[in-house]
């Protein structure tokens, strides 16, 4: 797509946001997507994020964890955010891209930029839903020691990916070894094709692998009920019910997303902060 059409489309996107309130859930979802929809794309998939977290953070005046409490009730917005504590949407973009220079993906990079900022669910994805797009049932019989059905059946049953492994007589350095390869692999080929700020790409890696252990050893997000991020399949009711797009509604939602967190259970999983902002 040549860079005039991008920018028309980047363009585009932030109307979508700034206008009339909407009542899908992030506004590029199509007709009757559900909360959990995500564009089906690579970068997306492998959590290349064009820019780093920290200048966001420092440009909205976050500190902590901040970022990552903000982000856990997914109807907010970085944009709405900025939007908040006086920050231009136009200069936090170029404030977020400064580091690329004038190279020939720019127009790209500044789309998903765009996205990122003014979409909720992509922004939590990219950030913190780091196993999401990890997939490990197309190497069943690698990685588990049984055909595809066999541990289909077990996982959906609510088994770890390491009562599995264990269950088909597979080390478990065997899973974790997988996961560091791939985990390696997508920052690698992040950055080297330029979709990826390098200093992020390292950051999403090292929170994958500092939580991997955890991950291996729990069941499914949706049958987890101490996994902060299995709430999108658990607390938000049905897609025609709509999303929050007035005051009230937001503050209803948020103290229903507040009360979810509370209540979560303890295990190896890191909770998010509460917001206070």
């Amino acid at each position: 797509m040549v860079p005039v059409m991008r920018a028309i489309m980047a363009a585009l996107v932030v109307m979508c946001v700034f206008a009339a309130p909407a009542r899908a859930h992030d506004s590029l979802a199509p007709a009757g997507g559900g909360h959990n929809w995500l564009p089906d794309e690579e970068w997306v998939h492998r959590h290349w994020l064009p820019f780093d977290e920290r200048e966001l953070e420092a440009a909205l005046g976050l500190r902590g964890r901040e970022l990552e409490a903000y982000l856990y009730d997914d109807h907010h917005t970085l944009a709405g955010l900025a939007r908040a504590r006086g920050v231009g949407f136009d200069a936090l973009v170029e404030r977020l891209l400064a580091g690329w220079g004038d190279v020939p993906q720019r127009a790209v990079l500044r789309e998903r930029t765009v996205r990122v900022l003014t979409q909720g669910h992509l922004a939590q994805h990219q950030f913190f839903h780091v196993f999401h797009g990890l997939e490990l049932h197309p190497h069943s019989e690698h990685l588990f020691g049984m055909p595809a059905d066999a541990y289909r059946s077990l996982r959906e049953g609510g088994a770890s990916y390491a009562d599995i492994a264990r269950e088909g007589g597979i080390p478990l350095s065997t899973l974790r070894g997988h996961v560091v390869a791939v985990v390696a692999s997508d920052r690698r080929d992040g950055v080297a094709r330029g979709e990826a700020w390098p200093a992020e790409a390292s950051r999403i890696r090292a929170r994958t692998l500092a939580r991997m252990d955890c991950w291996l050893r729990r069941p499914p997000a949706a049958l987890d009920r101490t996994n902060p991020y299995g709430k999108n399949r658990v607390l938000h009711g049905s897609h025609a019910a709509g999303w929050p797009s007035t005051a009230g509604e937001r503050r209803a939602n948020e103290r229903r997303v507040e009360r979810f967190r509370r209540g979560l259970q303890r295990s190896c999983w890191p909770h998010p902060p509460r917001w206070n902002g």
